[in-house]
């Protein structure tokens, strides 16, 4: 249905937007215009206006990694393998996007998390989404049980701090760094 093409339309390019520029910087004509969407369909397909719509682009990035972790996980045979192929992938990502591309969630999780609910939700559900399969991952490599949330929880945030040192950088030594820093740890 049309419809349905043109709300997936509108998540798509708010997704690159505001990964992109943030929420501030992301007006909705901008997203209108670049996703060749009518005017009145914003408001039919989000009536909750931006704030809506945000949230529904970091749901949808958080599930778009989720999958690519699950092809990660599912391919490595170890922590060590997933922790390569987890680099690679964002290095190859920092580079194609000129280091506008770390965290699909980080810029606007940054911006908004603190006062919109909407956007904190869906940014909590992304990311532990994300900690589950790192802590399945974790205790399937030998990791005790009891430690792995933990673990997981400062892989991510290890993770994550590098992918921002990497856009500060414009260099992805940072997270080549701490990939191996966590290799030496797990």
């Amino acid at each position: 249905m049309e419809t349905e093409g043109t709300r997936a339309r509108i998540i798509a390019t708010t997704v690159e937007l505001m990964e992109a520029q943030g929420y501030h910087a992301t007006g909705l004509n901008q997203i209108l215009q670049q996703s060749a969407a009518p005017k009145g369909s914003l408001y039919h397909h989000f009536p909750g206006g931006k704030e809506e719509l945000a949230a529904e682009a970091i749901s949808s990035a958080g599930q778009a990694f989720t999958h690519e972790l699950d092809a990660i996980i599912g391919e490595a045979t170890d922590v060590n393998m997933a922790l390569s192929l987890l680099t690679t992938f964002f290095r190859e990502r920092l580079h194609a996007s000129q280091f506008q591309k770390g965290c699909p969630l980080a810029t606007v999780t940054l911006e908004m998390a603190a006062t919109s609910d909407p956007v904190q939700h869906a940014s909590r559900a992304s990311y532990r989404s994300w900690l589950a399969r790192l802590e399945r991952l974790l205790i399937a490599s030998g990791c005790e049980p009891a430690r792995a949330p933990a673990k997981a929880l400062f892989a991510l945030s290890v993770i994550e701090g590098a992918l921002l040192l990497c856009q500060a950088e414009r260099s992805t030594q940072p997270l080549e760094q701490v990939v191996e820093e966590l290799r030496h740890l797990f």
